[in-house]
């Protein structure tokens, strides 16, 4: 055939071929007559939504190659002239066969559509099922947003970080937290990423809800183990929330109403196929059901959050992307005439990410992410992230790069309420400092079934002036009266450094074709510590940075586990056994004033921390019956030694944590009784966390005084609960009636779970303990979305 004919033929075929459908062939790039190796690119989009689809698997043939779609839905390869077959599928989307002539460098678009016609092919999460076996990563959990919204709501309201909790190796210290815990760490060693920007406080209403927006939350991925090299700056696990694109064709609009909130969202082209935007905003209006309460107390109090998320997406071209990500988030709180508490999140993400070549990949991001709690004490982060992507070969990948930020945090300030107040202005000093690291992580296929993950880390941070340093009496208790000089260093000057080596490194060795061992090591350096005597986090805590005095939290951590998946993937099941050590754990001495205190040092105690566990898991990911089930046995306990009788605690003996709960179960269950209408159900059990109980009293100064033993020696009562949702989908030529109705029970059989305990005194007796139950009794609620 003459170059004339061929280059018709070719044009042909592009303009009266239909895109997508059956075994028609799809002209790629642009026709150069050349012979050689083309670089071409396939995006997966959702066909309804036109959101990128990651983790797709895309089959080429006669070449063999198999790949899998990145967070941006894009895979690319090189292929030389000829024609192939293409098969691209990903759970919960019909399959699509096509047939492609490569003819140059290009691009190609490929829309899959929802499966919602086969009952059996319902999912619980959108990843792919074999990653369980195939791939090195351990300890890692992945959660797409799709889960999270079957699961039963609290009042109207998905929640991302409770649906977390649900996951092995994580709990919650009560029915409603602000904080969860991984694998035996503290509330304060989870880094909680949004966009790539850490979050301090992601909570409203006191821990009630996330202060994340389910509708712009594509998934979430949790590292609990075996932590890539990439991620560092918390000792027990990385929790990264991944947000959503804006639709480049067409225009969406979400409403949902719910009991507590509502919300709307609307995304959609400024410019098609080149620049998208997704804006959503979140509101409660809980104080219009407080003015509905006859208690006089509560129909005057107020409690009201906020939030709002805006993303810019540009696609620069074919190989660049740069994103702009907005989010901001308000609570205020107050019981009728008293003080107004409320506190902020505020975070802006700047993202550029270019592809090179098909080889080497440059992500680069700047945020700054603000906290502030307007009575007390707010933080201030602003870094960067450069990470670098090189593929040797499809089983053969190295990333590296770096990071670096600034922080400064803002203690508190006490101030009068008026001016003939006796108390006198006070305020604590800033702290401020500077964290660096570096980074670097090879992935590679040694065998068909030898893999190995191994990396290594760099942490430096470095505690900075203006401030004031305590110099104590030598072989003296740290105690005020101890303090016997103060040095003085000037602004910017280095107070204390810290540094070290964070070797990370995990191993797959593939039994069968459906089976695997992994094992791994992590160290992880956490130079940021929450100072809080309570067991969840509150908006009164205060965030400390490492000093002289406070030395960086170090976690060594070693897991060991088997994955197998039955059924071609129906279920998926593992294993995970984990043993970590901690030194440099906060601990506090009895009895510690840890509020807007200028000598904290003297309340802290450095002390060790074990944790170690087995968790089982058991996911069910296709049929009408979907879910989950999870069991941890695990331990959490702590130890302070000190040669001062004042700093030790139960006489230097290992002793429980205050979020020590050996026995964890969980189960999750979706039943698709038909294409329209869903039953889900959650039921969690655990063992009441610990408790220090007092065991006698004696009077002092005509006061009742209660007298405590060994800390944390009792148990509250076991926890357990039962969520129930109904959700309802209707289908109308009215698009405002077609929508999905979701009816959900929280603590369907009122359990009061205790949350709090406390102490009265009673005659002729040690002090009599009672419980807190935050929710002791069913609490229904019904939320209504659709799309315009």
């Amino acid at each position: 055939m003459n170059p004339l004919k061929f280059l018709l033929f070719q044009v042909l075929i592009v303009i009266s071929l239909p895109y997508g459908f059956g075994q028609e062939k799809v002209a790629v790039g642009t026709e150069t007559g050349e012979f050689r190796n083309f670089n071409i690119n396939f995006r997966v989009i959702d066909a309804l939504t036109g959101e990128s689809i990651q983790d797709a698997n895309i089959l080429i043939e006669p070449k063999g190659e198999i790949g899998v779609t990145n967070d941006n839905g894009s895979y690319s390869t090189t292929l030389y002239r000829s024609e192939y077959k293409i098969q691209v599928s990903n759970i919960g989307y019909k399959s699509l066969n096509l047939q492609i002539i490569a003819i140059g460098d290009g691009r190609l678009l490929i829309q899959l559509e929802r499966d919602e016609i086969l009952l059996d092919e319902v999912v619980v999460l959108g990843t792919n099922p074999e990653d369980n076996f195939r791939s090195t990563e351990l300890g890692t959990q992945r959660m797409g947003i799709s889960t999270i919204e079957a699961l039963p709501p609290l009042m109207g309201e998905v929640d991302v970080l409770r649906s977390i909790a649900l996951l092995p190796g994580v709990s919650t210290v009560g029915e409603v937290s602000g904080g969860f815990n991984v694998r035996g760490g503290s509330s304060d060693q989870n880094l909680v990423l949004l966009g790539g920007a850490p979050v301090y406080n992601p909570a409203h209403l006191f821990g009630f809800f996330t202060s994340f927006n389910s509708d712009i939350v594509t998934g979430v991925t949790l590292h609990k183990g075996g932590v890539a090299a990439r991620f560092g700056g918390r000792a027990s696990s990385i929790m990264d929330v991944k947000y959503k694109s804006g639709n480049l064709d067409y225009w969406n609009t979400k409403i949902s109403l719910g009991t507590v909130s509502s919300k709307a969202t609307i995304d959609g082209p400024i410019i098609k196929n080149k620049l998208s935007l997704l804006v959503s905003g979140r509101a409660s209006h809980l104080n219009w059901l407080l003015g509905t309460i006859k208690d006089p107390e509560l129909r005057n109090s107020s409690a009201v959050f906020n939030d709002a998320n805006v993303v810019l997406n540009a696609e620069l071209s074919e190989d660049s992307n740069l994103s702009y990500k907005f989010y901001t988030s308000t609570d205020q709180f107050a019981i009728a005439s008293d003080t107004v508490i409320g506190w902020q999140n505020q975070n802006h993400v700047l993202n550029w990410n270019q592809r090179f070549s098909e080889k080497f990949n440059v992500n680069v991001t700047a945020y700054s992410s603000l906290y502030d709690f307007n009575i007390q004490s707010g933080i201030r982060d602003h870094g960067g992230k450069l990470d670098m992507n090189f593929s040797l070969s499809e089983t053969n990948h190295i990333n590296f790069g770096g990071e670096g930020k600034y922080i400064s945090i803002n203690p508190g300030t006490l101030t009068p309420g008026t001016q003939e107040s006796p108390i006198l202005p006070f305020s604590v000093a800033e702290e401020q400092g500077i964290e660096l690291a570096a980074y670097i992580q090879h992935n590679v296929e040694l065998t068909d079934k030898i893999a190995i993950s191994y990396g290594l880390r760099y942490d430096r941070f470095s505690n900075l002036g203006p401030g004031i340093v305590n110099v104590f009496r030598e072989n003296f208790p740290r105690t005020e009266p101890n303090i016997v000089e103060q040095v003085e260093f000037d602004k910017n000057e280095v107070i204390q450094t810290y540094d070290g080596w964070s070797p990370r490194v995990s191993l797959r060795y593939t039994l069968n074709p459906t089976s695997s061992i992994k094992a791994g090591y992590n160290k992880m350096y956490q130079f940021i510590h929450l100072i809080s005597n309570t067991t969840t986090i509150a908006p009164t805590d205060t965030w400390k940075l490492s000093d002289p005095f406070l030395a960086p939290q170090i976690a060594d951590q070693y897991s060991i586990g088997y994955f197998k998946n039955f059924k071609r993937n129906v279920f998926e099941t593992s294993i995970e056994a984990f043993y970590k050590d901690i030194n440099n754990v906060v601990e506090y001495k009895d009895g510690a004033d840890l509020i807007l205190n200028d000598n904290l040092e003297t309340e802290l105690l450095n002390g060790k921390g074990l944790a170690y566990g087995v968790e089982l898991y058991l996911k069910k990911n296709i049929g009408r019956l979907t879910g989950w089930a999870s069991y941890t046995y695990s331990r959490s306990l702590r130890q302070v030694i000190s040669p001062f009788d004042e700093e030790l605690i139960n006489n230097g003996e290992w002793f429980p944590s205050n979020f020590d709960k050996p026995h964890d179960l969980t189960l999750v269950t979706n039943y698709k009784i038909n294409t329209y209408v869903t039953l889900s159900a959650n039921f969690s059990y655990s063992t009441g966390r610990p408790v220090t109980l007092p065991v006698a009293k004696f009077a002092h100064s005509n006061t009742q005084m209660a007298y405590f033993d060994n800390r944390n020696q009792d148990r509250i009562p076991d926890f357990h609960r039962l969520d129930v949702s109904l959700k309802f989908g209707f289908r109308s030529n009215k698009k405002v009636f077609q929508g999905d109705w979701v009816f959900s029970v929280f603590n369907i059989y009122g359990r009061e779970n205790p949350f709090s305990v406390f102490f009265r005194d009673v005659r002729g007796a040690p002090p009599q303990a009672y419980q807190l139950a935050i929710l002791g009794v069913p609490l229904p609620s019904l939320s209504y979305s659709f799309k315009l």
